[in-house]
Formats: C-alpha cells, sequence, structure tokens
C-alpha cells in the first residue's frame, strides 16, 4: 500500500476507498503521534480499535509484545500489511476479558461508537491498563469519552491525543 503525507494530519492512501461509516477518505496519525503512541505501548499487550491504514498499527507494535487490531472493513484486512507482532480481527467479541495491558481507540469517530468502543476496550483492557485515544479535538470524540464515564485528559497533538485508564 502506497501512503502519502496529508495537507491536514498524518498519511492517506490514494488507493483508499474511504471509511465505511462516514464514506470520507482515511487519515492517519501523523509522526509525532506515532512516536508518542509507541513509548506507552513498550512491552505491553495492546488492543487497537480501527487498524485503518495501519500506521498507527505500525508504531505500537514498534516496541509492544503484541497489537491485537480490529476493523470492520474489509478493505482494510485485504489491504494492510501487519507487523509480524500484529494480529488482525474483524471483531473484538472473542478477545479474552482482563487481557491486555492498553488499548489504542481510533474507531469510527461518531459519539456513539466511541462510547461502545470504550466499553469493549473496558472489558478486555486490564484494571488500571492505559486507554489512549486519538481525535479528541473532535466533538463528537470528546462527547463520546465524557458520557461513557471514563475520566480522560487531552494532549495539544494536530488532532489530538486523550489518555485515561481502565480503573
Amino acid at each position: 500500500m502506497k501512503l502519502k503525507k496529508s495537507d491536514i494530519n498524518g498519511y492517506f492512501c490514494p488507493d483508499d476507498p474511504g471509511e465505511p461509516v462516514w464514506n470520507t477518505q482515511r487519515l492517519s496519525i501523523n509522526d509525532l503521534e506515532a512516536r508518542f503512541i509507541s513509548e506507552f505501548a513498550h512491552g505491553k499487550n495492546v488492543l487497537e480499535i480501527g487498524t485503518g491504514l495501519g500506521v498507527a498499527t505500525r508504531a505500537l507494535a514498534a516496541t509492544a509484545k503484541h497489537v491485537y487490531t480490529v476493523d470492520i472493513d474489509p478493505w482494510v484486512k485485504e489491504s494492510v500489511e501487519l507487523p509480524d507482532n500484529a494480529t488482525f480481527f474483524d471483531s473484538a467479541e472473542s478477545l479474552v476479558t482482563n487481557s491486555m495491558d492498553m488499548a489504542f481507540i481510533d474507531g469510527c469517530h461518531e459519539e456513539r461508537y466511541v462510547i461502545e468502543d470504550i466499553k469493549i476496550c473496558r472489558r478486555i483492557v486490564k484494571k488500571g491498563g492505559l486507554l489512549l485515544f486519538h481525535d479528541t479535538n473532535m466533538t463528537s470524540v470528546r462527547n463520546g469519552i465524557a458520557k461513557s464515564g471514563l475520566s480522560a485528559y487531552g494532549l495539544n497533538f494536530e488532532a489530538g491525543i486523550g489518555i485515561g485508564w481502565n480503573d
């Protein structure tokens, strides 16, 4: 897959048919965000919600013990090449409760999906485990986090990174 730098943030793929729910061009995290999340993933088993173009997946896998990445889009499953220490799932249902050390959530950005992704992560990530979010500068993502009851803190990155814990 050939990625190009986006004028907005991160990367895009010219051959990407777009996000399945929003039908818009898929954008990835940028290089600074990738470095940031990879630091948190060091030596951990990581759940990623929203494989997308695989940029975050590769950043997480660079330092993680293993990345379990979930995406509902068949194009992603067919097109994104994963590192050896990453496993793709089209649903998080088969993942074991309390088996992950952290999660990176960058799935669908509609409020109701953010809330659902947080519920899934709270089931799969160990108590006290780290929950990172992408695109927290979007109102729908911030509202989803707030309505889930999770306490999270926003960090000032281009698209916004949120950080919370599975307490």
